[in-house]
């Protein structure tokens, strides 16, 4: 997708769809596990700004 690099991101499943969870801890993170419904590149509550990778992704290093 281009963008910040890709964090390590956790799938699971609510109410019938796919969210994914982050650790908040690279540039500019706040330290929380921040949810988001969809992978790409997404703007944490905090303003920080990664990539979140799709559950078949590698995350990188």
């Amino acid at each position: 997708w281009g963008g910040p690099a890709a964090v390590t991101a956790d799938p699971i499943v609510t109410s019938g769809r796919t969210e994914y969870t982050v650790r908040c801890d690279g540039a500019g993170g706040c330290g929380q596990r921040h949810r988001h419904t969809a992978p790409g590149i997404r703007t944490a509550p905090c303003g920080a700004t990664y990539t979140v990778p799709a559950d078949n992704e590698d995350p990188g290093p």
